[in-house]
C-alpha cells in the first residue's frame, strides 16, 4: 500500500461521538498509512448547482432535473464514505418532531425550537449515482454504520425523524462497494443488502486515560463506586440492573450509584446518589471517567435488535479508567460477547445473575482488581487504536481498488474479503 488513496467524508468526521471513534481519531494515523482524509465541507458547503430561474427554487430544480452536483470534492476522492444518516425530511433539532417543511416552521415558531436543514444533496448523490454510475468516474462508495438504524426502536428519541432515512441507509447499503460495521451482529444486519461487509471494531486511545484531576471530591466512604454513563434515553437500558444495583448498595456501607452525562435529568438524578454532566469531546470524557473513579462499570443492554447491535465501547472505557465491568449477556449474539466471563470482566443474563455479579464485585476488591487488570491488558493489546487504524486503511485501499462493484447486479456483487 505505497499510493495514496484519497477519502472524501460526506458530513464530519469529528462532530459528534461517533464519527470522531470511527474516523476522526484515525486521521493523523491514516496519512502515517497512505490514506489521506477530507470533509466534503472542505470543498464546499455541499453546492447543488441550478439554473438561474431556479436560484430560489431548488426543490423545483432537483424535481425536474436540472439541478447539478458541484464536482469538486468527487473529483479529488478515491472513495466517498457515507455514514450513518443524515436527515432527508423536515424535522426539529430539539425534539422528535417531524412533518413537512411547513409544518415544522410553525411547530419551531410556536415552541422557540429549531428547524433543521433537510439534506437536499444526498438524495440527489443517490440518484445520480443509481442511474448514471459513469459520473464517479471509478471511485468507490463506502457506507459505515456503528448502529443498526434499520431495526425498530421506537423509544429512540429520534425514531420519528430517522424513519424517513431508512430508504436512503438502505440504498447506501445496497450501492456501497464496501460496508464496514462495529460488530458481527451488525455485519448480519448489512449482509442482507451487500455481498462485501467487514467488521472493523471500536478502538480506544490509552492516552485518554492518563492521570486526570478527580472530577468530585472523595467520599467519606471507602465503599465502591458503582458507575453506568451516557444520556437519559439509556434509562432503558439501566432498567435492566436498576433493582439489582439498588440492592447491592442498601447491603453495601458507602457504595454509590454514580451517572456520568445526563446530570439535568430529574429521572437520572433520582436513580442515582450522583449524577455528573455530560462532558465534550472523547479525550475530555475519558478523563472525567478516570476522575469519578469508578470501581464497578455497568454495561446492561435490553435484548432486542437494536440493543444486540451496538458495540463493547463501555467495557473498553470502564476497563482503561480502572474498572471491573459487568454486562449484559442477551439471548442471542450481542456487544458484550467478546467479555470472557470471569475472566477480564462478568457477564449477566437475568436479575439474579446481575444481582449475584454485583454483590461478588462490591464484595471483593481483590475480584475487582482481578478482572479490571486482565481487561485492560487485554484492551491494550487488542483495541489499541494504531491497531485499529491499520484496519481501516487496509479496508479504504481495498474499497479505492474495488471501486463499481456496488453498482454491478446482486448475483455478481460478492467479491471475497
Amino acid at each position: 500500500m505505497t499510493d495514496t488513496v484519497h477519502v472524501l467524508v460526506y458530513g464530519s468526521s469529528s462532530a459528534g461521538v461517533c464519527d470522531f471513534y470511527r474516523l476522526g481519531m484515525y486521521t493523523e494515523r491514516l496519512a502515517r498509512l497512505g490514506v489521506e482524509m477530507k470533509a466534503w465541507s472542505e470543498f464546499n458547503d455541499y453546492t447543488i448547482n441550478v439554473p438561474a430561474e431556479y436560484a430560489d427554487r431548488l426543490e423545483d430544480a432537483i424535481r425536474v432535473g436540472v439541478a447539478q452536483i458541484n464536482r469538486a470534492p468527487i473529483d479529488w476522492a478515491d472513495v466517498i464514505l457515507f455514514r450513518r444518516w443524515y436527515s432527508v425530511a423536515p424535522c426539529c433539532e430539539d425534539c422528535d418532531t417531524t412533518g413537512s417543511a411547513e409544518f415544522v416552521a410553525n411547530h419551531g415558531r410556536t415552541t422557540g425550537h429549531r428547524p433543521n436543514t433537510p439534506d437536499r444533496l444526498l438524495p440527489l448523490l443517490i440518484s445520480t449515482f443509481e442511474h448514471h454510475p459513469e459520473s464517479l468516474r471509478g471511485r468507490a462508495i463506502m457506507y459505515e454504520t456503528d448502529d443498526d438504524l434499520l431495526s425498530g426502536a421506537p423509544w429512540l428519541p429520534f425514531y420519528r425523524r430517522l424513519v424517513p432515512d431508512r430508504p436512503v441507509i438502505e440504498a447506501l447499503l445496497r450501492r456501497a462497494d464496501l460496508v464496514t460495521v462495529t460488530t458481527p451482529v451488525l455485519a448480519k444486519m448489512a449482509g442482507r443488502f451487500n455481498g462485501a461487509v467487514r467488521v472493523v471494531r471500536n478502538a480506544v486511545d490509552p492516552a485518554w486515560y492518563g492521570e486526570a484531576a478527580p472530577a468530585v471530591a472523595p467520599g467519606p466512604s471507602a465503599g465502591p463506586r458503582i458507575v453506568y454513563y451516557g444520556s437519559a434515553a439509556r434509562l432503558r437500558d439501566y432498567g435492566v440492573c436498576r433493582d439489582a444495583v439498588d440492592g447491592v448498595v442498601v447491603k453495601t456501607p458507602g457504595a454509590r450509584r454514580v451517572w456520568l452525562g445526563a446530570a439535568d435529568d430529574p429521572n437520572v438524578r433520582a436513580a442515582v446518589d450522583e449524577a455528573h454532566p455530560y462532558i465534550e469531546g472523547v479525550p475530555a470524557f475519558a478523563r472525567a471517567l478516570v476522575g469519578i473513579k469508578p470501581d464497578i462499570g455497568l454495561a446492561p443492554v435490553v435484548g432486542d435488535d437494536y440493543g444486540r447491535a451496538r458495540s463493547e465501547l463501555h467495557w473498553l472505557e470502564y476497563s482503561l479508567a480502572g474498572a471491573a465491568t459487568i454486562a449484559s449477556r442477551t439471548m442471542g449474539p450481542g456487544p458484550y460477547d467478546v467479555i470472557r466471563d470471569g475472566v477480564d470482566g462478568l457477564l449477566a443474563r437475568n436479575k439474579a445473575e446481575w444481582r449475584d455479579g454485583l454483590r461478588r464485585l462490591a464484595g471483593s476488591q481483590t475480584l475487582r482488581h482481578e478482572l479490571a487488570g486482565r481487561a485492560r491488558e487485554r484492551v491494550l493489546a487488542e483495541y489499541q487504536a494504531d491497531k485499529r487504524a491499520e484496519e481501516w486503511a487496509d479496508a479504504y485501499h481495498w474499497a479505492a481498488e474495488h471501486g463499481g462493484r456496488g453498482a454491478l447486479p446482486a448475483s455478481r456483487a460478492t467479491v471475497p474479503l
